[in-house]
């Protein structure tokens, strides 16, 4: 995503030389909501606790924290091993990374006028979109400025 934000900021410049003068446009991507990376950070946890269980073994780390007997659903967890290995390492996090891009992102000049936002307007932006905006804040295009100083 930040690469796209990247091409039509070299769009823009290109089309909008005063633009290239002290960083005026600016842009980045939408963080993903709170509880999303909170959900991450859990399953990476989880996951780290599976690793130790799987790699050390269960009964150890149970005798580790002072508890003798083994828990009956450590025996259920056991003979379903394998499915549950492939939801915690493959499913979940499949489904999380998909809420963890957002797609949507701003581009902002001069750290107040907002040109266009994925946000509200729920699609990519097309370079009229972009242009229009630039122009209607009072910014010129570099075909127009070199047509005037042609005459």
């Amino acid at each position: 995503m930040q690469r796209n934000f990247a091409e039509t900021k070299k769009f823009l410049e290109s089309q909008f030389p005063e633009l290239r003068e002290g960083n005026r446009i600016t842009g980045s991507n939408y963080p993903p909501p709170p509880i999303v990376e909170l959900l991450m950070k859990v399953l990476s946890g989880v996951q780290m606790v599976g690793i130790a269980f799987f790699v050390i073994g269960g009964p150890a780390i149970f005798r580790m924290l002072g508890i003798n007997t083994v828990p009956a659903w450590y025996g259920a967890v056991m003979k379903n091993s394998i499915q549950i290995a492939i939801v915690l390492y493959l499913v979940l996090p499949q489904i999380l990374a998909k809420y963890m891009v957002t797609g949507a992102f701003e581009i902002v000049l001069n750290d107040d006028i907002v040109v266009f936002s994925k946000l509200t307007m729920k699609r990519f932006p097309q370079r009229s979109d972009l242009i229009n905006a630039l122009v209607e804040s009072g910014l010129k295009l570099a075909s127009a400025t070199g047509a005037s100083s042609a005459q």
